[in-house]
């Protein structure tokens, strides 16, 4: 099965990715994600690696390597290295008097 979305990188994208791989001051999640395209390349300087192997060899799983091959393709290198805003906020939990009491019960036990 041929891959759904082929990254080839410029020279530029290329030596950008290799910069913050080697920086030492980047978050760890973008440095993964930053050698994950480095080792997905399928241009004349990649090793152009199976989406299986890169997971593997990063410890990461391959929905994740083609959800970001997906981001890289369709909207570029810093989207697919920034992370998703969220579509909507997180649920607001509200703590009533039950909650309290049985969270009190559970204390005590």
């Amino acid at each position: 099965m041929s891959p759904r979305y082929r990254v080839t990188l410029t020279t530029d994208e290329r030596q950008h990715l290799e910069k913050l791989t080697k920086n030492g001051k980047t978050h760890a999640k973008r440095v993964i994600h930053a050698r994950a395209l480095l080792l997905c390349d399928a241009g004349e300087n990649g090793p152009a690696l199976k989406v299986g192997d890169v997971g593997e060899a990063l410890g990461i799983t391959s929905r994740t390597i083609e959800h970001l091959k997906k981001r890289f393709v369709e909207d570029g290198l810093e989207a697919a290295l920034k992370r998703k805003p969220r579509d909507k906020p997180p649920r607001e939990i509200k703590f009533d008097g039950t909650f309290e009491a049985k969270l009190g019960i559970v204390n005590l036990l």
